[in-house]
């Protein structure tokens, strides 16, 4: 390609390097956003609901920043994912037909277990001031019969709003923001 070699990497380099392959100058990386700075703690009221197939899912507060929301969120007990996902039990069932028990059984879980992660995008935000809140993150983990999680959101809630909805599927946690503690509303 009409390079100079690289000079070796050190012993026990465990890296690796980025080589600008081009005319002139490599560009110049974009600006780092600053962090959030966090505002307040926005409590839920009414956050403690049953969903379908057993569960109770629980929004444990919003997190409120310059420039973000976050939500962070409990399910406990979770769905019984054998009675939410029949259907596509039974197709997997007769899928893996005459397979060894023991792989069917294995295949079995690991495909339950990957149809009962709670997907990230089933939690939307929603404001008095039609504000598009488009997700920035997050993730969850659990065990047992729990899952907690965190989903984050851009951009932070404008100051002029005075409900907050937290939407997961059907059901919709309303948060009043017009006792809030922040300093500017």
């Amino acid at each position: 390609m009409g390079l100079a070699p690289l000079e070796p990497s050190p012993p026990g380099f465990k890296g690796a390097r980025a080589i600008f392959i081009g005319d002139g100058e490599p560009p110049t990386p974009p600006p780092v956003a600053p962090i959030a700075q966090f505002l307040e703690l926005l409590p839920v009221l009414d956050a403690d609901r049953q969903i379908p197939y057993g569960g109770r899912l629980q929004i444990l507060g919003v997190e409120r920043y310059d420039t973000a929301v976050a939500v962070t969120w409990r399910m406990a007990p979770l769905p019984d994912a054998e009675l939410q996902y029949a259907d596509e039990l039974r197709a997997h069932d007769r899928d893996t037909e005459g397979l060894p028990e023991d792989e069917r059984a294995m295949m079995r879980r690991h495909f339950l277990h990957r149809l009962s992660r709670p997907p990230l995008q089933t939690l939307t935000l929603t404001d008095d001031l039609a504000t598009d809140y488009r997700s920035t993150g997050g993730g969850s983990s659990g065990g047992g019969n729990e899952r907690t999680g965190r989903a984050e959101f851009a951009p932070g809630i404008p100051h002029e709003a005075a409900t907050l909805t937290v939407h997961w599927d059907d059901l919709a946690f309303p948060v009043s923001l017009e006792d809030s503690g922040d300093p500017d509303s």
